[in-house]
């Protein structure tokens, strides 16, 4: 009879756990707004707007770049049955855009680009580029991947004044408009973020006001929207186009700007090799420290988007402290 009474116990566990289990990954309340987006850092800033009302999932793993990636055929499912998809646009995750609004579900696409002031890099612009890029600067080709981003620069959530003042007020409209009952919900967690945001763009422009010189180098331009809202000088990158390779004679020219400009760091990403950087940094005798403009939730200190721009913050500081 023990034995008995102890198997059907274990038996009624084993059912709970797997109970519990079911429902932490395959359960989605059907009150909340089911939501897509393409990289972590919109998925963190989404997750603070929509608190409780939101159930959210982001493309893009860890460590994998946004300019190249692929959707896998779950993830493309995802994306066709999200109640609401967003991105953000100006060609940088329009791997993801094209299963987007086909269902008839009656699926919201919200296009963060159209909804912030986009900054343009010309060709013959502020950076310092590879002359070789001229021949053919339109387009990009990469393991088959074609890349097109022209003059925008899609980076614009690296700007957290922009983040404050049209990102997080776009989304928040639109959540609000799937979901009229929450709004003033919406409208407590979009004023509260917005604190937080202006609180993080303070501490940026005091941490880096005081150096004097506040010129760098980066793998490839991710960092112009920083860089104009902070006034630092990105003197020159070092791959236009991520997986394009720099020709031989432009890797020797930035290790003379190095000198000319007295250049204190090169600044690499995590989602991309720093073998060039590392390269150059060699040749010059200065280091290659790494920001990152993903973050994670499996990266310490860059866990939310706050939390992973104060990292970048603290890379420039030494950079700048070098």
């Amino acid at each position: 009879m023990y034995r008995f009474t102890l198997f059907v116990f274990s038996l009624l566990l084993l059912i709970l756990v797997c109970a519990c289990e079911i429902g932490k990954y395959e359960y989605s309340d059907p009150e909340r707004i089911s939501i897509v987006t393409t990289i972590y850092p919109l998925y963190d800033i989404i997750s603070e707007l929509g608190g409780e009302q939101v159930n959210i999932t982001y493309l893009l793993p860890p460590g994998a770049s946004p300019h190249t990636y692929e959707l896998t055929t779950e993830q493309a499912r995802l994306v066709s049955n999200a109640e609401l998809f967003v991105y953000i646009g100006a060609e940088l995750d329009q791997w993801a855009v094209k299963m987007a609004g086909n269902s008839d579900s009656g699926q919201t696409v919200l296009d963060l680009s159209r909804e912030v002031p986009l900054l343009s890099r010309e060709i013959n612009g502020n950076s310092a580029h590879d002359p070789s890029e001229d021949m053919d600067h339109e387009t990009e080709v990469d393991e088959g991947h074609h890349h097109n981003h022209g003059p925008v620069d899609p980076h614009y959530w690296l700007d957290p004044v922009i983040v404050r003042d049209h990102v997080a007020p776009a989304i928040t409209a639109v959540l609000i408009s799937l979901s009229p009952a929450d709004e003033l919900y919406f409208r407590e967690k979009l004023a509260y973020y917005q604190e937080e945001l202006d609180t993080l763009d303070r501490e940026i422009a005091e941490s880096l006001a005081d150096y004097s010189v506040k010129r760098f180098i980066t793998f490839h331009s991710a960092w112009y929207y920083f860089a104009e809202r902070y006034n630092l000088d990105e003197v020159a990158v070092i791959a236009r186009f991520p997986g394009q390779e720099p020709s031989a004679g432009w890797m020797a020219e930035l290790v003379k700007l190095v000198d000319e400009k007295k250049i204190k760091v090169i600044l690499a990403e995590p989602q991309f090799s720093s073998a060039m950087a590392e390269q150059i940094a060699v040749e010059s005798g200065i280091k290659v420290l790494l920001l990152d403009p993903i973050g994670g939730e499996d990266l310490e200190g860059r866990k939310t988007y706050l939390e992973m721009m104060r990292y970048n913050l603290d890379i420039f500081r030494q950079g700048f402290s070098e």
